[in-house]
C-alpha cells in the first residue's frame, strides 16, 4: 500500500459515483487508480462494469458524485477532448471498408499527440497486417487493433471493457504482457474489466468487484490473495458460520468453499480440520463467488 500513499494526489479518484435508470443502479461507489496501477474490475454479466467505464469516459450522464484526475475535477465529457482518456470495448467498431493502415492514419488525425512509431511497433508485436481490410479481422485480431489505436499516443488513463472476451489464449498473453509494461514502464492508470480472473491477476494491482450495480470488495491484489480457503464437504462448522474472520462462503459441485481472513481464530481452524477441510490459498474466483453469495 505504501506506493499507493505516496500517489494519493495523483491519478483517477471516484467518489461516490452514482448512475441512476429505470431497472439499474450504479453506486455509490468510491475507489482510485494511482498513477502507475492498474484496476481489475470483476462483475457478472449486469452488474454495472460497462456502465461504470463508460461513465468515466464521459459517455452518458453522471447523476451524482466527483471525479478527479490529478486533484482536478472532471466535467462530463471533458476527458476525451482532452487527449489523455482512451476507452477500448470488447469489440471495438472500425469502418469496415478501410483497411487497418487507413484506419491507423484516420485515428492519427484525431490525437495531436499521436506516436506513429509507437504504432508502428505494436503493429509488428500484435502482427497486424496494415494492408489488411478490417472486416477480414478476427475478433481477436480487432481486440488487438482497437488497442493499439488507443495507446499509440500519450493516453494517461487507460479503460478497458472485456477486452480479452472470447480471444485465443496466444492473443490474451500479448495483451496482458502489453498492459502490465504501460503500467510499468510509462506509468499510466488503467481499469480493465474482465471474466477472466488470471487476466485480472496477471495484469491487476487492486481489485473491485461489483454485485449488482453496487462494490462488494474494494482492496489490493494482494490483501485479495491473503486470504485463505477451505473446501468442506460437509456441513460448515458453526464455529465458522459465527467467526469474524469470515469472509464469505459458495457451494460448488465439490461441496462448500469458505474464505476466511488469515487472522482467524484457532478454534476456528480446528473446527474446519475435524470437519476433514482442505485449506489452500484463496484465489480471486474465491472471494468473487463468496462475496456474490454474501452480499
Amino acid at each position: 500500500m505504501g506506493d499507493v500513499e505516496q500517489v494519493a494526489g495523483q491519478g483517477l479518484v471516484v467518489t461516490d459515483l452514482e448512475r441512476r435508470y429505470s431497472a439499474f443502479t450504479l453506486g455509490p461507489v468510491s475507489f482510485r487508480v494511482p498513477r502507475g496501477r492498474a484496476l481489475g474490475l470483476l462483475g457478472s454479466n449486469g452488474a454495472g462494469k460497462t456502465t461504470l467505464l463508460a461513465g468515466l469516459a464521459g459517455q452518458g450522464r453522471r447523476h451524482a458524485g466527483v471525479v478527479t484526475w490529478n486533484g482536478a475535477p472532471s466535467q462530463h465529457g471533458a476527458w476525451r477532448a482532452r487527449q489523455h482518456v482512451s476507452y477500448v470495448r470488447d469489440v471495438p467498431t472500425f469502418y469496415s471498408e478501410l483497411s487497418v493502415g487507413q484506419t491507423m492514419r484516420f485515428v492519427s488525425r484525431l490525437h495531436p499527440t499521436w506516436k506513429q512509431q509507437r504504432a508502428d511497433e505494436l503493429l509488428e508485436v500484435f502482427r497486424l497486417d496494415p494492408r489488411k481490410s478490417v472486416k477480414a479481422l478476427s475478433r481477436g485480431m480487432r481486440a488487438k487493433l482497437g488497442l493499439m489505436l488507443g495507446v499509440s499516443h500519450d493516453v494517461q488513463l487507460l479503460l478497458l471493457d472485456e477486452v480479452t472476451a472470447g480471444i485465443d489464449p496466444d492473443t490474451r498473453d500479448d495483451i496482458q504482457r502489453l498492459l502490465r509494461g504501460l503500467v510499468v514502464e510509462r506509468g499510466i492508470s488503467v481499469v480493465v474489466s474482465s471474466h477472466i480472473f488470471e487476466d485480472v491477476e496477471q495484469v491487476s494491482d487492486d481489485v473491485l468487484i461489483l454485485r449488482r450495480g453496487a462494490p462488494v470488495f474494494n482492496g489490493t491484489l494482494t490483501q485479495a490473495q491473503a486470504l485463505v480457503a477451505f473446501a468442506v464437504r460437509v456441513a460448515v462448522p458453526e464455529a465458522v458460520e459465527r467467526s469474524p474472520a469470515l469472509v464469505g462462503k459458495w457451494s460448488g459441485p465439490d461441496g462448500t468453499t469458505v474464505v476466511l481472513l488469515p487472522s482467524a481464530e484457532p478454534h476456528v481452524e480446528e473446527a474446519l480440520a475435524a470437519a476433514n477441510a482442505v485449506r489452500r490459498s484463496a484465489s480471486l474466483r474465491d472471494l468473487y463467488f463468496a462475496y456474490r453469495e454474501r452480499s
